[in-house]
C-alpha cells in the first residue's frame, strides 16, 4: 500500500515537472481546515468537551482538452466521541475520524461540459447520495445517509475506495451519474491513509445508479438513486449464523428552492430517504431526512445561512439489533452559519440526540459545539 502511495507522488511530481514546460498547464492548490470545539450532555463516562478537525490539502493539475490529475492529502485529529462515549448511531458529528493523516482522494478525471469521467480513490458522497442544501449541516447523515454508511461499507470520510465513475447529461434537465466501487474503502493501517487500487473478489464491488432531473424551472432538483454490493453479509435471521450474498438499496434526495425574495434570501427544503432492499443483511431498515435552510436572513455585508433538520434511522429489529436495544435513533440540528472574511466562517450547533432503546432508558443527549472554516 505504501509503495502505491509513493508511486503516485513520484508521478504527480513528473508532471508537475512538465507542467513547468508548457503554459497550457495550470495547477490549483488549496488548502482548508475544519475544527470545533463540542460539548455534550451524555451520562456515558469519558470526556465531556473534544477539540475535533480536519485539515485538506487539494491539489489539481490541469491539462488541455479537460484532462486533470487530483490529489488530496489529509490529516484529522481529536477523539470519537460518537464511538467511544455517547453512542450514537449516526455520529452527530461529520467531522469526527480519530487521529488519521495521509491521502484522501487521489484521481485522474476528464471533463467536457457536463460529462465528465474519474478514475481513482474516491469519496462516494463527492458525488453521490448528497443533498446540496444538506452541506449545511454538521451531523454526518446530512451529508451521507445512515443506510449507506452502516449497511454497505461505503467509502466515505476519512476513508475512500477505488472507482471508476461519470457523469452523463441526457438533456440540459436531466444527468445520470453511475459508478463502480472497490467493495471494501482502503482500510488506515497505523493511522495511515493509504492507496489500495487492489481489487478482491470476495469483498464484491459497489455498484451505483443516480439519475437526477431538474423540474419546476429548476427550483427543484430530484436524485433517484439505486446501489448494489456484490460482497457477502451477515445474514441475521434468529438462528441462522450464516452469510448471504449482494445487498442493495434504493434512494431519493431532493433539493427545493421554496422562495426568495430581497434578491439575495432565500428558503430551501431538502429530503432524503434511504430504504434497504435485503432486509436480513441489513442493520438498519430505512433512514428518512427532512430539513431547511435560509440563506441570508440576517442583513450582513456577507452570507449567512439557518438551517434546521431532522434524521431518523429505523434498526433491523426484526432480525437483529445493535448495542444496548437500540431500535431507532432520531436527530435534530439547528445551526448558523456566518461568513466572518473571506478565509474564516463561523457555525455554531446544537444537536438533540433522541434514542428509542428496547431495553433500558438512557439520558438522550444535547450536543453544542462551535465550528470554525479557515481556507489558507
Amino acid at each position: 500500500m505504501r509503495r502505491c502511495a509513493v508511486y503516485a507522488v513520484l508521478c504527480l511530481l513528473f508532471v508537475c515537472n512538465l507542467a513547468a514546460q508548457d503554459q497550457r498547464i495550470s495547477y490549483e492548490n488549496h488548502t482548508a481546515y475544519l475544527t470545533e470545539i463540542l460539548a455534550h450532555t451524555s451520562s456515558n463516562s469519558g470526556k465531556d468537551i473534544h477539540f475535533i478537525g480536519w485539515l485538506l490539502n487539494t491539489s489539481q493539475l490541469n491539462f488541455p482538452k479537460g484532462h486533470s490529475l487530483n490529489l488530496s492529502l489529509a490529516l484529522t485529529h481529536g477523539g470519537e466521541p460518537s464511538a467511544n462515549i455517547v453512542g450514537d448511531l449516526q455520529t452527530f458529528s461529520n467531522l469526527e475520524a480519530g487521529f488519521n493523516y495521509g491521502f484522501f482522494e487521489v484521481y485522474y478525471q476528464y471533463k467536457q461540459g457536463d460529462f465528465w469521467v474519474k478514475l481513482g480513490q474516491v469519496d462516494i458522497n463527492t458525488d453521490f447520495l448528497v443533498s446540496r442544501n444538506g452541506l449545511l449541516f454538521t451531523h454526518s447523515s446530512f451529508g451521507i445517509d445512515a443506510v449507506a454508511a452502516m449497511n454497505v461499507p461505503a467509502p466515505t470520510y476519512p476513508v475512500t475506495g477505488f472507482s471508476l465513475t461519470t457523469q452523463i447529461p441526457i438533456t440540459e434537465l436531466v444527468r445520470i451519474k453511475a459508478g463502480i466501487f472497490d467493495g471494501q474503502f482502503a482500510m488506515p493501517r497505523n493511522n495511515y491513509l493509504g492507496i489500495n487500487w487492489a481489487l478482491n473478489e470476495k469483498e464484491g464491488l459497489i455498484y451505483v445508479l443516480e439519475p437526477r432531473f431538474q423540474l419546476f424551472k429548476n427550483r427543484l432538483v430530484q436524485k433517484v438513486g439505486f446501489y448494489y454490493h456484490s460482497g457477502t453479509f451477515t445474514d441475521y435471521t434468529p438462528g441462522a449464523n450464516t452469510t448471504t450474498d449482494g445487498l442493495s438499496g434504493l434512494y431519493l434526495v431532493s433539493d427545493l428552492m421554496l422562495l426568495q425574495w430581497q434578491e439575495k434570501k432565500k428558503l430551501s427544503l431538502f429530503a432524503q430517504y434511504n430504504l434497504t432492499v435485503k432486509q436480513k443483511a441489513s442493520l438498519l431498515d430505512y433512514y428518512l431526512g427532512l430539513g431547511m435552510k435560509i440563506d441570508n436572513l440576517i442583513n450582513s455585508s456577507r452570507p449567512n445561512a439557518l438551517g434546521m433538520a431532522v434524521a431518523h434511522a429505523k434498526v433491523n429489529t426484526e432480525y437483529g439489533n445493535l448495542a444496548d436495544g437500540l431500535a431507532s435513533e432520531t436527530v435534530l440540528e439547528i445551526n448558523f452559519k456566518q461568513e466572518v472574511d473571506d478565509w474564516l466562517s463561523l457555525q455554531p450547533y446544537f444537536h438533540y440526540i433522541g434514542m428509542n432503546e428496547i431495553r433500558r432508558p438512557m439520558k438522550n443527549p444535547v450536543v453544542l459545539a462551535l465550528r470554525a472554516y479557515i481556507e489558507f
